[in-house]
């Protein structure tokens, strides 16, 4: 495969052409960071940088855990090569009073993009002895970072960042040598990285992040780039990774620039790549949901870029280039692009939906059980068939019963959702963990008391899933109301005009896809729509509701529903909503009962996933993980 040829990107030779990108957590002090990027570098990334450090002291003089991190990973993988990520955000470092732009503004798209509260939000124009203070803040900082143990820096110019704005005829009016044609506005960047050379000579790399488009009227053009490309090769930039720049779509800035699976479909970035590719000879390095070996590897071949850069496919598997390569691309946890690990409504770390062991590396080491066991699973569920893969893989003697025929559960119905073809894989992936791992399989099969008296296990786990949440409202029985799992998978049938009740994220994407199947859909809410969603994704789930038409409605009260349609109060007034049929999404309650039913026969029974409340692939995976590496 073309993806594990080595290259050469200036001083360095790469082994292979993946390349970890910069994420902002987990840092680089503690332990968790140290553990978090050494199973990275283990598994066979080509190069790997820190988060993006804006602290110019912290850049100029390397602290002992800067020096700690280089070495770690250095030790880690001797031929993973190591960077910092080195950030202009809003100007210099020490101007933390008040913004500094190019023009003394912000247009909207990047005033909308901004993620820091400064006591005066007031911008100010950053003047020229500012900016070549900064330049020289870089250069010196590059020398600094190659004697503490890195091997190269990469600069930023895109999203919200100083050198972003500079390039954008949105945010970028100045009327000097800095403003006007993108020879002008790049001028910063191009003398910054000429600084950095001239500190550091020929031997130190220079990624640098640029923004190729915006989608956004006097935005950065394609032409604007591919010049500007020309001119950081030309100043000595080793690489060039092509990003977006800033937008102010309904979409919401985070699921562009760390693209959102519901908003842009995998690889959604290489074809700016592929244009930049043509006008430089440097290489460049693409991103943008590349999650797939094959599709990556279409990318080099295409010839739309030389390096594939991934951070989320790497968070959510460590090994993706050793399985890879050893071609076992069956066998890597696939990237869902859904964003948790922005989520920080739930959690107080980066998470992810797919990999328990993401930043808890290893605190969630295991090996072979102490004494193998015989353990009876039930459900096929996310949380079930990881615990059954991480138990049978200690070497537990594990069965699987699924009551339905195929294995999966609620999976098949979250996988037909607008952009959610991911989780297809991810079930798949699941299913190749279990049989590679020695997990029987009984299919058709429901557990009970019976069963389990007659098995006779050592322990039980109940991943049965949870039952669909009722309506307590004349008519909730009758046959035009059907559950939204069911109406989403076509497994029942569906007419054209369809009330949605329910506004959370199955509510909202069960109403979509209808819609989207040429259905008139009305969705009412007791409450505020996507309450469920993450702020960063919520803007996106909104936007494609209303893209395609659905009709919403919030703080709604279903009074009676008849076989003609269903009776809604809003803002006080009922209005009746002839419909052919109802699509119940309101929810789920946890199934408990035969976890109690089994106390008398088995002492070690757990109940995890949506039979133990919880109803997101986060919790559902981390629960099963624990459980299988615990038993």
């Amino acid at each position: 495969m073309k993806l594990f040829e080595p290259i050469k990107v200036g001083p360095m030779t790469f082994k292979n052409r993946t390349y970890h990108l910069p994420l902002g957590n987990p840092g680089h002090r503690n332990a968790t960071a140290l553990n978090y990027y050494s199973a990275r570098a283990r598994g066979g990334v080509a190069a790997l940088t820190t988060g993006g450090l804006a602290n110019m002291e912290i850049l100029r003089h390397p602290t002992k855990e800067l020096k700690r991190f280089a070495k770690t990973m250095h030790d880690a993988a001797e031929d993973c090569y190591v960077g910092t990520q080195s950030l202009a955000i809003y100007g210099p470092e020490k101007t933390d009073t008040r913004p500094l732009t190019p023009s003394g503004g912000w247009s909207p798209a990047t005033e909308q993009s901004i993620a820091i509260d400064w006591p005066d939000p007031r911008p100010l124009e950053i003047t020229v002895e500012e900016m070549h203070q900064y330049t020289a803040w870089l250069a010196e900082a590059a020398y600094n970072q190659r004697e503490a143990g890195f091997d190269f820096m990469e600069l930023h110019a895109t999203h919200a960042y100083i050198w972003r704005q500079f390039l954008s005829p949105m945010d970028n009016h100045r009327e000097d040598e800095y403003g006007g044609p993108i020879e002008n506005r790049v001028r910063w960047m191009t003398e910054t990285v000429e600084a950095i050379r001239k500190s550091v000579g020929d031997d130190f790399g220079i990624t640098f992040r640029l923004a190729a488009m915006e989608p956004e009227h006097n935005g950065i053009s394609l032409g604007d780039s591919c010049r500007a490309a020309q001119l950081l090769e030309e100043s000595g930039v080793d690489a060039l990774i092509i990003s977006e720049g800033a937008n102010s779509h309904n979409r919401g800035f985070i699921s562009s620039c760390v693209p959102l699976m519901i908003s842009f479909p995998r690889n959604c970035f290489a074809d700016w790549a592929g244009a930049i590719k043509k006008v430089v000879d440097i290489p460049i390095i693409a991103v943008g949901r590349i999650s797939q070996p094959g599709e990556a590897e279409e990318i080099l071949r295409s010839g739309k870029a030389d390096i594939i850069g991934m951070a989320r496919a790497l968070m959510a598997d460590p090994e993706w280039p050793n399985k890879a390569q050893a071609g076992l691309s069956e066998t890597i946890t696939p990237c869902l692009g859904c964003n948790t690990c922005f989520d920080r409504s739930k959690y107080d770390h980066m998470s992810c939906a797919v990999n328990a062991r993401l930043c808890y590396e290893a605190e969630t080491e295991f090996g072979p059980a102490e004494k193998a066991r015989k353990v009876m699973i039930a459900g096929s569920g996310p949380a079930g068939m990881e615990a059954a893969r991480v138990a049978a893989e200690r070497g537990h003697d594990v069965t699987l019963y699924e009551r339905d025929n195929r294995l999966g559960g609620l999976l098949y119905a979250a996988a037909a959702g607008h952009g959610k073809e991911d989780v297809d894989d991810f079930r798949k992936y699941l299913e190749t963990g279990m049989k590679k791992a020695g997990v029987k399989i009984e299919l058709d099969t429901e557990v009970n008391a019976d069963l389990v008296s007659e098995v006779k296990p050592d322990a039980v786990v109940l991943a049965i899933g949870a039952k669909p949440r009722g309506l307590n409202v004349l008519g909730m029985e009758g046959d035009n109301v059907v559950p939204a799992e069911t109406a989403i998978t076509g497994e029942v049938p569906v007419g054209q005009k369809v009330l949605v009740i329910g506004g959370g994220m199955v509510g909202l994407e069960t109403a979509e896809l209808l819609a989207k199947q040429g259905r008139a859909v009305d969705l009412v809410a007791r409450s505020e729509l996507a309450r469920d969603f993450s702020m960063f994704n919520r803007p996106a789930m909104l936007d494609n509701v209303a893209m395609a038409g659905v009709m919403t409605h919030e703080f709604t009260t279903i009074e009676e529903i008849t076989p003609e349609g269903a009776s809604v109060t809003i803002n006080g007034k009922t209005r009746f909503f002839k419909v052919d049929t109802i699509v119940l999404a309101i929810g789920y309650d946890a199934d408990k009962e035969l976890a109690e039913s089994l106390k008398t026969q088995v002492t070690d029974i757990h109940v995890i996933g949506d039979a133990n409340g919880h109803d997101r692939f986060r919790e559902a995976i981390v629960e099963g993980h624990e459980v299988g590496r615990t038993l």
